[in-house]
């Protein structure tokens, strides 16, 4: 966050008790220093490296160093900034490497920040210049002026000559006096306290970035992590799909298969004992059925291997509410995104079968743009709450954690339309 280049206090009586007017001064007072110094090595690197630019040998590796030692030499001066008024100043970026020498000197020599930099040094040549003789007047002529009543008389003729004014009495030096007391009192704190805003905002606006480039390069990093967790999770999902597929369920399999012999070659012999395998091969082949179930609502394969259009068909062939589909998705979207609609569509489908009393219900999923659309329908009795169900919620909060948005339109006896828009781009 950038902080307000002039922390110097507006209230007068407070003026002459802040450390930050003497720091402002020092600070002004040192951009002649920096100018001398390290403002002419950046204009000597920079002019040097361009000059150069042609020789190729040479002038690359001139041009990337002069890029870089811009940024260094203004994360000084931010330092600097930092120290004498407190001002935070967000630093630029350089450009990152492009992966060759000439890609890399092209992006130096384009760069924008490092231009911006350059013009910091260059208007700062004119500003220390302004600045020294601004600290001349407001703190070295008023005192000069002050001692005036003391020693003009000694001036041949017994006179002063202030400029246009000729001070030629012991009252008119006195008056003098008390203006440039006054001045000196009143004018100079704010004199300097106007300089070092001035200075404070030209280095703020050519050596750091704005709040607003801050915050959009932080919301793009916070979108582009949330997307990672977003994959991740989905990759975990996938995993234990795979897992409970290839471990559990295998084992449960072959454990049926195991009972079913044992039972077949018992035979009518020991039918207590046969009871108890029959009761246990039942147990095995529903245990299955229900990792089948619970694979099938993690990720179900054929999603992976074929899409939306297989995934949604064999969802709506199970469903106990008769469904028209339509899928039309090219080209397809990830399968972060797929597993999103194919959930939308699951859950919908759902709540109609549990709760729509529904004759029949629609399903559309369809890309238009950088957009996929979920849309089911029904005409059942309506009055669903997003509010009042935990599955509505949370497709809600899972179509959100990719940018998306879910709609729900259910007017008591008027059917539920559940529209679901993700981004896919």
């Amino acid at each position: 966050m950038t902080v307000a280049a002039n922390p110097v206090p507006r209230a007068p009586w407070r003026l002459w008790r802040s450390p930050y007017l003497w720091l402002a001064t020092i600070h002004l007072l040192g951009d002649a220093v920096v100018v001398l110094t390290s403002g002419l090595l950046v204009l000597l690197t920079v002019c040097v490296a361009l000059l150069a630019l042609p020789l190729a040998y040479v002038g690359i590796p001139l041009t990337v160093g002069a890029n870089r030692f811009v940024y260094v030499v203004a994360g000084w001066e931010r330092a600097r900034a930092r120290i004498t008024r407190e001002q935070e100043i967000l630093p630029l970026i350089p450009p990152p490497r492009a992966g060759s020498r000439l890609a890399d000197a092209r992006l130096a020599v384009a760069d924008r920040g490092m231009w911006r930099q350059f013009l910091y040094y260059v208007l700062l040549l004119p500003l220390a210049i302004t600045w020294f003789v601004l600290i001349l007047l407001v703190w070295a002529v008023p005192p000069v002026l002050i001692a005036l009543p003391l020693f003009y008389n000694r001036f041949a003729a017994g006179q002063a000559q202030l400029g246009p004014f000729v001070i030629d009495s012991p009252k008119t030096a006195a008056m003098v006096a008390v203006g440039a007391a006054v001045f000196l009192l009143v004018a100079s704190p704010f004199l300097m306290r106007m300089a070092s805003a001035l200075d404070g905002e030209l280095a703020r606006v050519l050596l750091g970035r704005s709040e607003t480039g801050a915050l959009s390069e932080r919301v793009t990093q916070l979108v582009t992590s949330r997307q990672q967790v977003v994959d991740s999770v989905e990759v975990e999902r996938r995993r234990m799909e795979r897992d409970l597929h290839d471990g559990a369920q295998q084992r449960l399999v072959s454990l049926a298969m195991t009972l079913g012999r044992a039972k077949n070659r018992l035979g009518d012999k020991e039918p207590a004992v046969r009871t108890l395998i029959e009761e246990a091969h039942s147990e095995a082949m529903q245990a299955i059925a229900e990792i089948r179930d619970l694979t099938r609502g993690l990720h179900p394969p054929v999603l992976t291997d074929r899409g939306l259009d297989a995934a949604l068909s064999a969802v709506a062939a199970r469903s106990p509410v008769p469904v028209r589909l339509s899928v039309d998705v090219q080209p397809r979207p990830s399968l972060t995104i797929e597993s999103i609609a194919y959930f939308v569509v699951t859950e919908a489908l759902a709540n109609v079968a549990k709760h729509a009393e529904a004759a029949q219900a629609e399903v559309k999923v369809t890309r238009v743009g950088d957009v996929l659309r979920v849309e089911v329908r029904d005409d059942g009795q309506g009055g669903a709450d997003p509010a009042g169900g935990s599955g509505l919620r949370g497709l809600t909060d899972r179509v959100a954690g990719v940018d998306g948005r879910l709609t729900v339109d259910s007017p008591p006896g008027g059917g539920t339309t559940l529209i679901a828009e993700v981004p896919c781009g």
